[in-house]
């Protein structure tokens, strides 16, 4: 079984597409999915039926959609084709009417559309189901659950088909289609069979229920009508009114669940003061108020992850998600769905999700599912250091506590209504989830945005504790989690004798805050250098830890992340661990934010339009006067052809995280693909300490050496001026690389962070002296004497090292540096770094 995605762009493209796949269907069946948010009813069928011209044995399935899914990325306004060629598996799909026939349509029970499914489509080995209800068939939720009696053991993945504004002007709900038509009143449904299929599926929400249990007392349909005797749109919407307006918005943060359904929410949509959910309720149901944050959604998502990680044969994954979700929580969407950026995952948004988890096949609303199935062993390639980097949801949890502070200030304001105590009870257990860490019981970060958006907390004092990987290599757990209680408590004691307050970011990152009107900074400063000089004191029972502290003020939610990171390359640079830095300093203007969004596009349509072109610099032999090897150099160019350099886009790809790692994956696959069958020339590529902490990245530059035929011609240049943090990691890094036949070379070297400590702990087989030492030896002293320092360390050393000067621009420049005996020379006079490779031996650059 393999699966191909592509999205659709032309008749032409998708008939060179489909021959280029040499679909078989004497070796299989094959399955095609088209998932559309820009075709009207007619043209998707007749999409399918020119698909079925050219693949004429293709079981296809079409639904409408607002959004795709694929490659990582939710894309509205396009359309998706997923082709998927079976081995042994068969295919059998129908397209079925919900309604009986006649002059008045009635929707068919759930029982009687199971058993129409079950005729249809299901055999004795029937494994998983694809199956998409329109939203006017009201029973989907009954007819899921009555799969289970119908089909047990079968597992669906699916839901109901939404539809993009682009085409919703003719007709507000989705339909399905295939190569015979389309229907909004019908179900598409296509079983995968076979002995040796194995199948997978589950889903996250996020939702974590905290209400008290009420019921539906009174429903009609979709129509629900009271809950617990009160009238249901006022109970409902208790959380959605800000100063007298009524915010529906606002109701997809705080949701309601079923409380016996593993807290499957309910969608609603409100009409005329009342409300109607996307399907059916039945009077005598159980709900709770619920909430969806962070936490939850990280933890809902490690888990199904560790489920698709472990499951051994995800030949194919089929990727669904909720449109409320990624209306309500576009962040925390994007986010979980970036996971599976590497794997053939694909899917749509839909108006509610079809899926089995723990054996039961469950309607669930607001949902992110998967399924993934199999004939034989596969693994696909995942991004689970998408978890380590979890900034994109905050905006979506900031959302959330800044309503849930607006909404207790209205219920404090006005506290003489007895009914209103059920709902401040349920914004306490909202705040214990949200506010604190789920271990400590102790302030989290979301308690020190709310204290800094509504309190005027202004002075935040963080502390760290670095380098915890080498103390896990010398002492014993236990040691280090007594040693950690110890330092929390410090911490915690001196905030409450204080009257400060105090958090837990991260486990060893805490933060003491005060707001400015309580204290001022000079006694805030003193008071936590009291604090830091406790930290100091210590006994055998402990181990010995070196805490940084950085003193912010004139804090913000909007600035504190930046400001902590500014100070923090400030301290690296100035070898401190103590800091007071104004958080104001340094924050962009208007036409600097400008700049950075204009630069977000470039690097966005770099990444999408695949327009990252590597550029070679060769790097000359001083002794042999020829190019020995080369260095790699990224470039971008936008939808202009205006390239743009390193220092143009760098900086704000890593204040993003993802999508420098992104550059940065693209750029090493490029160089390996350009080098690796290359006879005797060799390549540097930068790589940065976040590069070596991403386990994707330095697993694929493993593999790669371990099979290449020359690993000797592969050097990876370690940017001197990052700090590094933790050495183990590096170092180990770095022995893997010698130990596979690659190369390390320590780049920028004399550009400002622990040089000494990088030119003893490195076993690097070159040194690179940073371009600003080179420019200035001609006319600056000291800038001279650098390099006769460093070459004659070499000569020294017991170490193979060479040495290469950067930024050799014309011939003053080299005739210094053949004094000093250095090795290489790199830079204009010799090179200008282009796309293609320059051969040119001995040739200087101003002489081409």
């Amino acid at each position: 079984m393999f699966t191909w995605n592509f999205h659709y762009v032309s008749k032409a493209r998708l008939t060179e597409t489909l021959n280029q796949l040499m679909l078989n269907s004497q070796k299989g069946d094959v399955l095609i999915r088209i998932h559309t948010a820009i075709h009207y009813e007619d043209e998707a069928v007749e999409l399918a039926k020119y698909i079925k011209s050219l693949v004429p044995s293709a079981h296809i399935l079409g639904t409408s959609t607002a959004a795709i899914i694929s490659w990582g990325k939710i894309d509205p306004n396009q359309c998706v084709i997923s082709v998927t060629q079976m081995d042994e598996c068969k295919v059998r799909s129908a397209l079925l009417p919900t309604h009986s026939g006649g002059k008045q349509k009635r929707p068919l029970k759930p029982e009687t559309l199971c058993k129409k499914v079950k005729e249809a489509v299901l055999c004795e080995d029937s494994k998983l189901m694809l199956a998409f209800l329109t939203a006017d068939y009201g029973d989907v939720a009954h007819f899921v659950e009555k799969s289970n009696e119908t089909f047990p053991g079968v597992q669906m993945i699916g839901g109901v088909p939404g539809r993009s504004d682009l085409i919703r002007e003719k007709q507000m709900f989705g339909y399905v289609f295939n190569e015979n038509g389309w229907s909004a009143e019908a179900i598409l449904v296509a079983a995968i069979s076979g002995k040796e299929l194995k199948s997978c599926a589950s889903y996250a929400t996020g939702i974590q229920a905290v209400g008290e249990v009420m019921e539906v007392t009174e429903a009609e349909g979709r129509h629900v009508i009271s809950i617990d005797g009160v009238d249901a749109a006022t109970k409902y919407l208790a959380v959605a009114r800000v100063e007298d307006r009524l915010r529906w918005d606002l109701t997809s943060l705080l949701p309601f669940v079923y409380s016996e359904r593993r807290n499957v929410p309910l969608q609603f949509r409100f009409v005329r003061d009342q409300i109607y959910a996307n399907h059916n309720i039945v009077a005598g149901s159980k709900v709770r108020r619920a909430m969806i944050y962070d936490q939850k959604i990280i933890s809902d998502n490690r888990a199904m992850f560790r489920r698709m990680e472990n499951f051994e044969y995800a030949e194919t994954i089929f990727s669904y998600s909720s449109t409320a979700r990624y209306m309500g929580f576009p962040n925390s969407a994007k986010w979980e769905i970036s996971v599976y950026e590497s794997s053939n995952a694909c899917g749509c948004l839909t108006d509610g999700v079809i899926v089995c988890a723990d054996g039961r096949n469950v309607f669930a609303n607001c949902s992110f599912a998967l399924a993934a199935c199999g004939e034989k062993k596969y693994v696909q390639e995942y991004h689970p250091y998408v978890f380590s980097y979890v900034n994109p949801l905050a905006e979506d949890n900031q959302r959330l506590l800044n309503y849930l502070v607006e909404l207790e200030e209205r219920l404090e304001e006005d506290k003489n209504h007895p009914e209103d105590n059920e709902l401040r009870s349920f914004l306490r257990e909202c705040g214990s989830k949200l506010l604190y860490s789920g271990n400590e019981d102790l302030p989290n970060e979301a308690a020190l945005k709310v204290d800094l958006n509504f309190k005027g907390y202004d002075r935040i004092c963080v502390i760290n504790v670095l380098d915890i990987a080498n103390m896990k290599l010398v002492f014993s757990e236990q040691m280090i989690q007594v040693t950690y209680k110890n330092y929390v408590e410090k911490c915690k004691k001196f905030a409450k004798e204080k009257n400060y307050r105090f958090y837990v970011l991260d486990q060893w990152q805490v933060a003491i805050g005060a707001p400015s009107f309580m204290i001022s900074l000079a006694d805030f400063t003193k008071d936590v250098e009291n604090l830091y000089r406790k930290l100091f004191e210590t006994s055998g029972e402990y181990v010995a830890i070196i805490p940084v502290v950085c003193v912010l003020y004139n804090c913000t939610v909007d600035n504190i992340s930046s400001a902590y990171n500014s100070a923090r390359v400030e301290m690296v640079n100035k070898n401190v661990q103590f800091l007071v830095h104004d958080a104001k300093e340094g924050q962009m203007d208007a036409e600097s934010i400008r700049k950075k969004y204009q630069m977000v596009n470039v690097i966005n349509y770099a990444l999408s339009h695949d327009t990252l072109i590597p550029y070679y610099q060769g790097i000359f032999d001083n002794r042999k006067q020829r190019i020995h090897h080369y260095e790699a150099l990224m470039r971008l160019t936008d939808e202009n052809g205006t390239i743009y350099y390193p220092g143009d886009f760098l900086e704000v790809a890593r204040s993003y995280g993802l999508m420098y790692d992104q550059l940065s994956f693209t750029m090493i696959k490029k160089v390996f693909e350009r080098f690796k069958n290359m006879e005797g020339k060799s390549v540097g590529i930068n790589i940065g300490m976040r590069d070596v902490k991403n386990q994707e990245i330095v697993e694929y530059i493993y593999d790669f050496l371990s099979t290449t035929k020359h690993p000797e011609n592969f050097m990876f240049e370690f940017l001197e001026n990052e700090d590094v943090g933790d050495y183990g990691i590096l170092l180990n890094f770095v022995d893997k690389i010698h130990e596979l036949g690659g190369l390390i070379a320590i780049d920028d070297f004399g550009s400002g962070y622990s040089n000494l400590q990088h030119i003893l702990s490195i076993q690097s087989d070159f040194i690179k002296i940073d371009g600003s030492i080179i420019r200035n030896c001609c006319v600056d002293k000291d800038a001279e004497n650098l390099i006769a320092l460093i070459t004659g360390w070499k000569n020294l050393s017991s170490r193979n090292v060479k040495i290469v000067a950067e930024f050799v621009e014309n011939e003053e420049i080299q005739s210094k540096l053949t004094i000093y005996d250095v090795d290489y020379s790199q830079g204009y006079l010799f090179s200008m770094p282009a796309p293609d490779i320059d051969d040119g031996k001995a040739k200087k650059a101003k002489q081409k």
